[in-house]
Parts: structure tokens; C-alpha cells; sequence
């Protein structure tokens, strides 16, 4: 035989609800209170609604009839509406009024879902949670509890993670899920203790002592409740259901003698239940008390619980077994088995009443699925063949496009390609003047005049085979036709190209530092030489970055000579420029031609080295 509290989880979750009724309901009124006096800073409330909310801790009775009977915001007003549905349904919770639905407290979790009232969030997914668990939709609850959990962490509202982690670890543990919830309930006592609110740490460490012993672990079942029963002495709190579940705790183990002292304490409650004289009747049918264990039976009879009656009137056919009681017997198995019947009719119709709603529920989803197939069916069908229509049209389309498109693509190359030679002889005859001019002039030495005949004959040679690229271009846009377009493009494109070199060679022969420094050189300093490459990269719109690109390996020295040569200064003037002799300029040329090709992979044959820079 086992006690009342322990018997089975699942016929007595009813009745240790109406046991502890009275801590849940401190419990929640202290947590409103705090709430209610913490609340962020948002739209200041309704009269009646900042009073109902300042009521409801000492008395949720007159903040219900406040709520009542005040106008009821209108739904238009948002916020005042959604304030007043979560104060209506907290006031209903903590008087244990039934909710036929959730509709209400809805009406609160939709408004504050989407705001950043993080405390306001959470308490109304908390009740959201509480509503559907008192109607029985536990999946939804979870989800809920869940979700106010979420969002209690946000705040620093202790009381308000007291209150989201009871009712969750309450959840966990009527469904066998003691990990869970022996988690839930330590994190609800941590917070209790963080808000230091010794009536919250009782509360906790009871929960605790519930879930050690549904688990089978009764030493620390026994420590919880007696820990707890410590902290109710310190505040002389009147709350005596710590001793009933303690003794149940000594029944299990068959310490009877403690069980009878803790339930005896309890019978001094106001509140005594009828578990109370249902776990006293046990222990004295245990001690083999039979008569107090008869009176205390015969009282917990008077009950509309089917489950404690059925659990009742086992106890009492044991006893009837004894001589004095065999009389009853006969009664007593009768009844027993009216309320057996009566239990497992309960439980099976609430079985099929949930599988009766899961049926329905798949019935209708795939009621909507079939419609949904056949409808969607229809759709496709009819956009398949619109889609092999329009696919047609433009295939047909697409290919005639792409043909021209492929055809003007062509000209536009070729077009390009011929302005482009034509551009490259133009500046070409523009270096070899200049070329010829220094020649004439006779201004370099015989080695420097070298390799100024060197250049000017590999830009004559560049030329001539330009031009007879040019006839052959020439010869293949002739025959195509409606080439007046693509001309026009490459010729408008061509254009810009050659106003962009003119502007160049302008600003090389009007810009007075270089001018100065063509006229007289001087060695340059450190920050002139800053200059000079700054000022290559202005003209020739970023020569440096273009060149260490194309050869990351060169030095400063390096970068400087190529942008020397970039302004077209003679190895005379780059001489002066430096502070070195020519020679020793044709030979860091050279050797910088040398370089620059090897990691390019360009022949030295092909091209200058100055036409290479000048290009680039």
C-alpha cells in the first residue's frame, strides 16, 4: 500500500493541486505585485487598470470586480486592451476561475509579442501557457512556458524566473520528466534566492522534495523538505502541506511512526485536505491502528474526486479484512469497483475525446490537402502549357536575336580593332617625331644613340604591321552589312581614347615642374622624387599601382626610373635627374628591361623597352 501524495502522479496531480492551492496563489500575487511596480516605462494606463494591477496581490477578488466593471477599453486603444486582458486573466488564475479558452489572454500575447516589453512579453506567455495547460493542450503549453522563458531572460526579474521556471519544472514533473524538471525547479530556487524572498525559496525546495521522491531519491527528498520547513519556521508561515508530503516521504520507506508525527502537525492547518486524512488513515492502518485508521478513511470520503475515492476505498477493503470491519467488506469492494470503473472510464474518454480531436484534425488537413493537390494540379497544368507556348515564341525570338546580336558583336570587334591600330600608329608617329627630334638634335651620347635608333626602328616595324592589319580588318568588315552602328560606337570610343592621350602629352609639355625640370635638370631630393611619381600617377591615372601589379618585385629606385621614362625625359635629363652617369642609367634600363620581361615572359626582341612603359 502507498501514501497519498506518491500513490500514482497520475491520480493524484488533481488533488496536490487543491493541496497547494494557497502557496501557488501567494506565489503569483507576489510576482504581479512586483511586476506591477517594475513595469517600464510605456503609455500610462487607465485609471481603473493601474488600481486593479496594485490590488492584485492582496486581493485578485476586487481587482476581477475592478476590471469588471470599469468601461472596457476600447479595442482600437491597443495597448490599454491588451493590458486589460492579461490583468483579467491573471485576476481569473489566481481565483482558480475556469477558462473555456484562451481567446483572452490572446488578445495580451499577440499586442506583446512583437514589442520589446520583454517583462510584459513573458508574463503574458506565461499565462498563455498556464490557460491551455488547465485546458489540457500540454504540447502548447510547453511551447509557451518555453517562450516565456526566452524572454524572462532578458529582464533582470527574478521573480518573474521564479514563477516561468515553477510552472514549467510543475509541467515536467507531471510527465514523469524529473531531469527536466528537478533543472527547472533548481533554477526557479536560484532566483528565488537571487530576489531573496524566503516564501519563493520554501516553494522551491518543496518542488525539489516532490521531484527527488517521484524520482526514488529519498534522502534528498528528505533534506528539500526539511530545508524548506526551516525557512517556513523563519517567517512563521502558516503552511503545513511541507509535513504532509514529508511523511508520505517516511511511508515510502516504512518509517510510519515519523509519518504519523509530520501528518499530525499537519492537521494543524486551516487548510486540511482531504489527502491530509487520507495519508493519516494509511499510516494508522499501518501501525495497525485500525479504528483512527477507519475514522481517518471514513473522512476522506467526503470528496467528488474519483480518484482519491477509488484510491479511499482500497484502503478501507484492506481493513475490512481485519474482524471488526468484515461487515463492511462486501460494501466496500462494491464501491471500490464503481469508482475503479468510474477512473478508467475518465481516462478512456479522455483518451478518445484527444484522439477524437487528433482524428478530426488530420481529417481536416487532409481534407485541405486534397483540395490544395487538385487545385494546384489545375494551376500547373495550365502553366505548363502557357509556359511551352511562350517558350516557343521566345526561342524563335531568342535565336533571331542572338544571330544578330552575334553578327553586330563581330562588326563591333573588328570596328574596334581597327580604330584601336589606327590610335596605337597615330601615338606611334607621335614617338617616333620626337625620337627623330632628339636624334637630329644629337642630344645623347653615341650609346644612348643607339638605343634611340634601336626604338625608333621597332616602332616603324609596329607600324607597318599595323597598317597591314588595318587592310585586312578593313577587307572583312566590308563584307558584312549595317556596319554604320558599330563604326559609329568604335569610332565614338576611339575618339575619347585619343582626347584622353592629347590631354596627356598637353599636361607633360604646359606642366611647369616638368617643364622646369626638361629646361634645367637638377638632381631630385627625396620629396621631389615623391613628387614626380605622385604626378605620374595623376597624368597616367595610377602608372605606380598599374606597374607594381603587372611586377610586385620592383624597387623605389625601380619605380622611379620607369615613371622617368613614362614622362618621356631623355637618359641625358634622367642622368642629371638621379645623380648618375648616362651609362649607368642604360645600364639600370637594361638591366630593368631585363627584369621586367624575364617575369612577363616578353621576348626583347619584340619591343622597346621605352615603347613598353610608354604603353603601359
Amino acid at each position: 500500500m502507498k501514501s497519498g501524495y506518491f500513490r500514482t502522479f497520475a491520480e493524484t496531480k488533481d488533488n496536490m493541486k487543491t493541496a497547494h492551492l494557497s502557496l501557488l496563489l501567494i506565489s503569483l500575487m507576489a510576482a504581479c505585485l512586483f511586476l506591477g511596480c517594475t513595469r517600464p516605462a510605456e503609455d500610462t494606463p487607465l485609471p481603473e487598470l493601474a488600481q486593479a494591477e496594485a490590488v492584485m496581490f492582496d486581493r485578485p477578488d476586487s481587482a476581477l470586480h475592478i476590471l469588471e466593471t470599469m468601461p472596457k477599453p476600447d479595442a482600437h486603444a491597443k495597448e490599454q486592451h491588451a493590458l486589460w486582458c492579461l490583468l483579467v486573466t491573471q485576476a481569473r488564475y489566481k481565483q482558480m476561475l475556469p477558462f473555456c479558452s484562451d481567446s483572452l489572454i490572446r488578445i495580451a500575447y499577440e499586442y506583446y509579442r512583437p514589442t520589446d516589453n520583454a517583462r510584459r512579453k513573458a508574463m503574458s506567455a506565461l499565462y498563455m501557457g498556464n490557460v491551455n495547460y488547465e485546458l489540457k493542450h500540454i504540447t502548447e503549453a510547453m511551447d509557451y512556458f518555453l517562450e516565456a522563458k526566452a524572454e524572462m531572460e532578458k529582464t533582470d526579474d527574478d521573480k518573474l524566473g521564479y514563477l516561468v521556471m515553477s510552472s514549467l519544472g510543475n509541467l515536467y514533473v507531471y510527465r514523469d520528466l524529473t531531469d527536466y524538471a528537478l533543472e527547472a525547479f533548481q533554477e526557479a530556487y536560484d532566483y528565488a534566492v537571487k530576489d531573496s524572498c524566503k516564501r519563493y525559496e520554501m516553494t522551491s525546495l518543496q518542488y525539489l522534495g516532490r521531484t527527488y521522491a517521484v524520482k526514488g531519491d529519498y534522502e534528498r527528498s528528505i533534506h528539500s523538505y526539511n530545508h524548506a520547513i526551516q525557512i517556513r519556521d523563519s517567517i512563521h508561515e502558516p503552511f503545513y502541506s511541507l509535513e504532509s508530503e514529508l511523511a508520505d516521504v517516511y511511508f515510502i520507506l516504512g518509517e510510519y511512526e515519523k509519518a504519523l508525527a509530520l501528518e499530525k502537525q499537519a492537521l494543524k492547518s486551516d487548510t486540511t485536505s482531504i489527502q491530509d486524512y487520507y495519508g493519516l488513515g494509511e499510516t494508522f492502518f499501518c501501525l495497525e491502528k485500525y479504528d483512527s485508521a477507519y475514522y481517518y478513511l471514513r473522512k476522506a470520503l467526503h470528496t467528488s474526486n474519483v480518484y482519491t475515492l477509488a484510491g479511499v476505498y482500497d484502503a478501507l477493503l484492506s481493513l475490512s479484512h481485519q474482524p471488526a470491519y468484515r461487515q463492511y467488506m462486501t460494501d466496500f469492494c462494491d464501491s471500490l469497483l464503481f469508482y475503479q470503473d468510474s477512473v478508467y472510464a475518465l481516462d478512456k474518454s479522455e483518451a478518445i475525446i484527444a484522439y477524437k480531436e487528433k482524428y478530426e484534425h488530420q481529417k481536416l488537413i487532409n481534407k485541405n490537402q486534397r483540395l490544395t493537390y487538385h487545385a494546384t494540379r489545375l494551376f500547373l497544368l495550365s502553366i505548363i502549357a502557357v509556359l511551352c507556348l511562350t517558350g516557343a515564341v521566345i526561342y524563335f525570338l531568342y535565336y533571331r536575336k542572338t544571330t544578330i546580336r552575334r553578327k553586330n558583336a563581330e562588326l563591333n570587334r573588328l570596328t574596334t580593332q581597327l580604330n584601336d591600330n589606327k590610335r596605337l600608329i597615330a601615338r606611334n608617329n607621335t614617338y617616333i617625331a620626337e625620337l627623330e627630334t632628339r636624334i637630329a638634335e644629337n642630344r645623347e651620347a653615341t650609346e644612348q644613340m643607339e638605343e634611340l635608333q634601336e626604338t625608333l626602328a621597332s616602332l616603324r616595324e609596329e607600324n607597318q604591321t599595323l597598317h597591314q592589319n588595318n587592310e585586312r580588318l578593313q577587307n572583312e568588315i566590308s563584307t558584312h552589312k549595317s556596319t554604320h552602328k558599330a563604326d559609329s560606337n568604335a569610332e565614338e570610343l576611339n575618339l575619347l581614347k585619343s582626347h584622353r592621350d592629347q590631354l596627356s602629352a598637353l599636361v607633360l609639355e604646359t606642366h611647369p615642374y616638368l617643364v622646369a625640370l626638361h629646361q634645367k635638370p637638377v638632381c631630385l631630393t627625396d620629396k621631389e622624387r615623391n613628387r614626380i611619381c605622385q604626378l605620374t600617377d595623376t597624368v597616367y591615372a595610377g602608372f605606380g599601382k598599374r606597374l607594381l601589379a603587372a611586377v610586385p618585385t620592383l624597387s623605389e629606385y625601380e619605380v622611379l626610373l620607369c615613371c622617368l621614362i613614362k614622362l618621356h625625359f631623355s637618359v641625358s635629363e634622367i642622368a642629371t635627374l638621379l645623380a648618375i652617369s648616362p651609362a649607368s642609367v642604360s645600364t639600370s634600363k637594361s638591366r630593368l628591361k631585363k627584369k621586367i620581361y624575364t617575369h612577363l615572359g616578353i621576348s626583347s626582341e619584340k619591343k622597346s623597352f621605352d615603347s613598353w612603359i610608354w604603353e603601359l
